[in-house]
């Protein structure tokens, strides 16, 4: 995997951590039977069975892609790049290098060195994912008042 598509799933990282919980939450495992991370933003907007669509598949791709990039980052980097890569994509109001180099009272070219060398090294760990695989399907479709669905031909 190149090193923008890595920037660009970071960058992604809340968008596919929100789709999640519009879908229903993140799969988990709980004490051998399969629970859910109950934080279903629209259910109560959506009426139940709206269509055939399967949400399924896009919460489990997205529970996946999560799950992957946190324990990327994680396992793979350094404290100091942790630091860097959850300050600057994943938390909730991210910072510019500058600004991270300030908070940790480090020099910006370290921080700007220990960010090249993470984004690196999660390029090697993230390899298997496809770009297809990391699109996010847009749903607000669902939500109009006139919509319907219509089986493909």
């Amino acid at each position: 995997m190149d090193n923008q598509t890595v920037i660009n799933l970071l960058t992604d990282y809340r968008s596919y951590k929100f789709a999640v919980m519009n879908l229903g939450g993140i799969r988990k495992e709980v004490s051998g039977d399969e629970g859910y991370i109950n934080r279903r933003i629209y259910e109560e907007r959506t009426p139940f069975r709206l269509s055939n669509y399967d949400k399924d598949y896009d919460r489990d791709r997205y529970g996946r892609i999560i799950t992957t990039l946190e324990s990327a980052v994680d396992f793979v980097l350094s404290d100091d790049q942790r630091s860097i890569i959850r300050m600057k994509y994943m938390e909730r109001n991210t910072l510019n290098l500058s600004e991270i180099a300030d908070r940790l009272h480090k020099d910006r070219k370290t921080v700007s060195t220990q960010h090249k060398k993470a984004i690196n090294s999660l390029a090697k760990a993230l390899v298997p994912f496809k770009r297809d695989y990391m699109e996010i399907t847009n749903i607000d479709h669902m939500f109009d008042a006139g919509w319907e669905y219509k089986e493909p031909a």
